[in-house]
């Protein structure tokens, strides 16, 4: 988690499936490198990178909003707008699904669970928290 002035970010956890994703477009590109000319090469690298990004790079930002950043999309949420928190194991992660009254719901993994789901619930008690037993397996760190 990183403060910048109202600003709280926090990462995302790793999901082991996109890391393995990852890996495999990193040696499709390195065997790739060699079968191909240059010019398809800078193009396929360019592609790579691109999923690479989109695959890896997540991150959340509250502030008066809750900004949820995947890839290169980025999702804001009235925080004052968010009606239900619902905390979920997903395999080995926990997940907080968000259902707010403007947005479908989504579901968010932070590496700071239980800090992220207080500071949302400091921003608007009325926000309620379901399955709050799985706050349990965070600080367990499953």
């Amino acid at each position: 988690m990183e403060k910048r002035g109202e600003h709280m970010k926090f990462q995302s956890q790793g999901n082991p499936l996109f890391y393995g994703i990852t890996v495999i477009l990193i040696s499709m590109l390195v065997f790739y490198y060699f079968i191909s000319s240059f010019l398809m090469f800078i193009f396929t690298f360019l592609l790579t990178t691109l999923l690479i990004v989109m695959l890896l790079r997540e991150y959340y930002i509250i502030s008066r909003l809750l900004t949820v950043h995947r890839g290169i999309s980025r999702i804001q949420i009235d925080i004052m707008q968010i009606e239900v928190l619902n905390i979920a194991v997903y395999g080995s992660r926990i997940g907080v699904e968000i259902c707010s009254k403007e947005t479908d719901q989504i579901v968010v993994f932070p590496v700071e669970t239980e800090r992220f789901v207080k500071l949302l619930l400091k921003r608007n008690p009325k926000i309620y928290l379901q399955n709050q037993q799985n706050m349990d397996a965070v600080r367990c760190n499953l």
